[in-house]
């Protein structure tokens, strides 16, 4: 359904009219009971740079003496004596240490942390890190600080987004006046929202030991996200402190186990449907939906009555899934604007997402040309119209909400997905084939070798989704791709290593479906009947054992057996032979 609009008048009042009732019927949600985190400082500042910055900064600023608790001095060269006088006349209401750095040690300054617990240490060259020298608490004798103030270059910290109480202001300028006459501000206890939370069970990061997914580790510009290694497996763990709120992270990850909470993502998902249906019932026509930063207050007055704006906490919220439910639901075109500014890793991120939904229209026969990138300096649309017709029937509230198939607090993000792509697909044109989509994506199937599969199962319990199932009638291992995320737990966990991922998206009806990739007989029991196992799995097990010592002559049998009737074997050998050595 790739219809070009007529160039038809189009009632632009009439638009706007529409859109505005679509406004005030539906709310842009809000969680109300948002978790916040707390910051608290008290005032202990550090301030890293060569002497004479660090003199002008202390003396430009008397204020500071009277509303920080204290100064602590790291010096890149060394020290003047201006600034040694400085700290040695300092008054006890506000105590200034110093500690110069030589210059093999510079590399050796090491800096993590945030508001209110900033950690900073000598490390490296002969100091093993049990060794490591804790600069706050040789110079203050505290563990952290509260503040840091990085007047050197290169900055402590190379991040794109820079955590709160660290500011780097290697020019004398303005802008380093005004954060240095600030400084008092912010000491206080202070509040931010916990802007996500995380569905460890939904998490297709890792299983026994193995690695499986790592796209929100790839997407987050604040490095507030990290791997921890357990006993066995690994845990996504997201820093709150260091968060900034963009909110890739949630859009990258294919399972919804990272679920942002300004709004909830479902919730917001629910949002487009319900405007687009209001819009669309008001009498408008030809919608344009437009994704962008902005407050939720903020109107689009300015804009064209068929442009619907989506106010985002930041663009990174929204992902390929929110795009497609938006062109689902009755949009013409998505549009995504850009903002000044925006971290390299979160358009890098927003790119990658961009064309993967651009690949799965074209796949299935939609125009790509649906969804538009709009730069930062691109000016935002006026009084164009989309290029293309909306789809003749749109997706409902109400099928996006029964598609989850659990309860209202936890949906799934996949199955609302299929639901999207199922009503896309039926408007465009399935021509059978695997098309391919950029690296890293999270759609594909697997391949089973069925010469070496014992059906063991452990891919089935490995995996996060419902995409592999072990029948619980007979030996059998079914895959339903549209399910699968193609984090690769299931080809590392395969003790027989005859799991291949394949990615790309399949165009066919068949991808929604549970197809059979390995089935065996039921082996039964000699002793009792019952079936136990499958057939593949003891020929595979009495080849591994045959010269085991343990499984020769008689009690190679007992390999044959079920769990019960073994126990009853060996009960039996011993009551026959009691001076025996017992073979388990």
């Amino acid at each position: 359904m790739n219809q070009r609009i007529d160039l038809v008048p189009v009632d632009a009042g009439a638009n706007r009219c529409a859109r505005d009732a679509a406004y005030t019927q539906v709310s842009w949600p809000v969680n109300l009971a948002n978790a916040h985190v707390s910051y608290s400082s008290q005032g202990h500042v550090l301030l890293v740079g060569d002497s004479a910055s660090l003199y002008s900064a202390i003396i430009d600023h008397p204020a500071l003496h009277s509303s920080l608790a204290s100064l602590t001095l790291i010096c890149t060269d060394m020290p003047d004596d201006a600034l040694l006088i400085l700290a040695e006349t300092s008054s006890s209401t506000l105590p200034i240490h110093i500690q110069p750095l030589l210059s093999s040690q510079r590399n050796r300054l090491k800096l993590e942390g945030h508001l209110g617990d900033f950690r900073a240490w000598l490390s490296g060259g002969s100091l093993t890190k049990e060794s490591s020298i804790n600069l706050a608490k040789a110079l203050v004798s505290r563990d952290t600080f509260d503040l840091v103030v990085d007047l050197a270059s290169p900055p402590c910290l190379e991040l794109e987004l820079l955590p709160p109480g660290y500011f780097h202001l290697p020019e004398a300028n303005g802008e380093r006046n005004d954060v240095l006459a600030s400084l008092p501000d912010w000491v206080g206890d202070f509040d931010k929202p916990r802007y996500f939370q995380i569905a460890s069970d939904a998490c297709a990061h890792s299983t026994r030991g193995f690695t499986g997914c790592t796209r929100c580790l790839d997407v987050c510009p604040a490095d507030a996200i990290s791997s921890h290694k357990g006993r066995i497996d690994s845990r996504i763990d997201i820093d709150p402190f260091r968060c900034h709120g963009v909110g890739s992270c949630s859009s990258a990850c294919p399972t919804g186990a990272i679920e942002f909470r300004q709004p909830l993502s479902h919730l917001q998902q629910d949002t487009l449907v319900a405007w687009l249906s209001a819009y669309h019932d008001a009498g408008g026509s030809h919608a344009i939906m437009r994704f962008v930063q902005a407050e939720p207050s903020a109107t689009a007055a300015d804009l064209p009555g068929h442009v619907i704006e989506v106010p985002l906490e930041d663009l990174g919220t929204a992902g390929s899934d929110q795009w497609l439910t938006a062109l689902a639901a009755g949009a013409c075109e998505v549009h995504i604007q850009a903002y000044s500014d925006m971290p390299v890793r979160l358009q890098q991120h927003l790119h990658d997402q961009l064309a993967q939904a651009r690949g799965i229209l074209e796949a299935i026969g939609l125009s790509p040309e649906r969804l538009v990138w709009r730069g930062a300096d691109d000016a935002p649309p006026k009084a164009d119209l989309p290029r293309f017709n909306a789809l003749p029937t749109r997706l409902i509230k109400g099928e996006l909400q029964e598609s989850s198939g659990t309860s209202h607090d936890a949906p799934s993000k996949r199955a609302r997905l299929n639901c999207v792509l199922e009503h896309l697909a039926a408007h465009g044109h399935l021509n059978g084939e695997r098309h391919s989509l950029p690296s890293n994506s999270p759609f594909g199937a697997i391949t089973v070798d069925s010469e070496g599969c014992t059906l063991c199962m452990s891919c089935v319990a490995s995996c996060p989704t419902p995409a592999l199932n072990a029948d619980q009638d007979a030996p059998r291992l079914s895959f339903r791709e549209a399910d699968c995320v193609q984090c690769g737990l299931c080809e590392q966990s395969c003790p027989e290593h005859v799991i291949h991922l394949v990615p790309g998206f399949l165009a066919a009806p068949e991808r929604t479906q549970y197809q059979l990739l390995h089935e065996d007989q039921p082996f039964a029991c000699i002793h009792c009947g019952k079936p136990f196992a499958n057939t593949g799995t003891i020929t595979a097990i009495q080849k591994k054992l045959a010269e085991h010592p343990y499984f020769s002559g008689a009690q190679a049998k007992r390999l044959e057996m079920c769990q019960d009737c073994r126990v009853k074997d060996i009960w039996e050998e011993l009551a026959h032979h009691p001076d025996s050595p017992v073979r388990l």
